[in-house]
């Protein structure tokens, strides 16, 4: 097997980062799960399943509905449709600097 068939990917899913040799991510340094334990290396423990007692319904809809701040209902996203960006105070892209117009 090839190194690349060996990684182990950060057990963090908004990290791009690989476990290092010391079993934490090159990237954020977070610990990979059962890193001592060479048969359970890389496998993520299941949680314990409490027992929680039934709470009162949550208003999903009335917590949907809620006013967003003001900075987020003004952006403009970017005009390209592959581009994440969204429009500055210039007018044009703070990603990919493309023009809103």
């Amino acid at each position: 097997m090839t190194e690349w068939e060996q990684r182990q990917l950060c057990p963090d899913g908004a990290c791009v980062g690989v476990i290092g040799s010391d079993g934490t991510c090159k990237v954020c340094g977070r610990a990979a799960p059962n890193w001592g334990d060479e048969r359970q290396r890389g496998l993520i423990d299941e949680p314990e399943q409490d027992v929680v007692p039934p709470e009162a319904p949550v208003d999903v809809k009335h917590e949907l509905l809620a006013t967003p701040e003001p900075e987020w209902i003004d952006r403009k996203l970017c005009p390209d449709g592959s581009c994440i960006g969204v429009i500055g105070d210039d007018g044009k892209c703070r990603v990919c600097g493309r023009s809103a117009a």
